[in-house]
């Protein structure tokens, strides 16, 4: 959950079950529809929806003659149960409007862009450090427990955000040296998703750093067949800077980090709370 330093503070979470809390007591939303006008309105972060696209995302081209009704009653119902006027009219629509640390999904792409920034600076302690405190919020599949095309859309955006933090944070713990943390989870990934180059780029390295060469290079053969015979293409350059630094015994390519990267990651302004905080994307990966 969501907690913020005002007690009486609302918090919401969409990267998991649709949720919201005042403080520390979590609200109860209705039903999955009116869930599903909550986290539109949520997801256009303050920009103003029209009832016309409230009824188009959630009902699509099946929508009822009550449709513009129903989203009504279900603002009604919202502003009823968040006792706030978080919820505005605007020329005909509604737009929530919440402060920056009320919602998951801003929390993560604060930290998704601290991380990208330090990325380009070299800095894998930093991409470290933020990409972890942005993968801490996930707790399932985005969106859960909400329909329609509209979300439907977004949780395809959020989990493709989500791949990129978690493969960003392998990457970065790759380039410290911190092979034997990674390798576990790096060798399912490869095998679930053998056309992802990076993904099988950061293998390949992982087995090469941990005196695995030779299954590094057959590793790397296996992504080449596979790339070859679904693709018709040869690996790109990063799969294939990779394989050549191994055939000429690049020492860099072993160097393992001798200072451990702090493991008492920051906390965000306000964080998610629980104990089963999923490893996000086990078999939730999408292509």
């Amino acid at each position: 959950m969501l907690t913020n330093d005002v007690p009486d503070a609302l918090s919401f979470s969409l990267l998991g079950p649709v949720r919201a809390w005042r403080g520390n007591a979590e609200i109860a939303l209705g039903s999955r529809q009116q869930r599903t006008t909550l986290a539109t309105l949520l997801l256009r972060e303050g920009v103003a929806a029209t009832l016309d696209e409230l009824v188009a995302g959630i009902w699509g081209d099946e929508a009822p003659r009550s449709a513009a009704t129903t989203i009504r009653t279900y603002v009604s119902r919202l502003r009823a149960v968040l006792v706030t006027d978080c919820v505005e009219s605007v020329g005909g629509g509604y737009a929530l409007r919440l402060a920056g640390d009320a919602l998951d999904v801003v929390l993560f792409r604060r930290h998704a862009t601290r991380a990208a920034e330090a990325a380009r600076r070299g800095d894998s302690r930093t991409v470290i450090v933020e990409q972890s405190a942005a993968l801490q919020l996930w707790r399932g599949q985005p969106l859960a427990g909400a329909l329609g095309p509209y979300v439907q859309g977004q949780r395809t955006q959020l989990q493709q955000l989500g791949i990129a933090a978690r493969i960003g944070l392998l990457g970065a713990q790759v380039r410290l040296g911190l092979y034997p943390e990674v390798l576990p989870e790096l060798t399912a990934m490869a095998a679930a998703h053998p056309l992802w180059e990076d993904v099988q780029a950061l293998h390949v390295t992982a087995l090469y750093g941990s005196g695995r060469a030779a299954e590094a290079l057959e590793q790397y053969q296996r992504a080449r067949r596979a790339l070859v015979d679904e693709l018709g293409m040869e690996p790109g350059a990063r799969l294939s800077a990779v394989h050549r630094r191994i055939l000429a015994g690049d020492p860099s390519l072993a160097a393992v980090s001798a200072t451990p990267v702090r493991r008492n990651v920051p906390r965000p302004a306000a964080v998610v709370r629980g104990r089963h905080h999923a490893r996000i994307f086990r078999g939730q990966i999408v292509a």
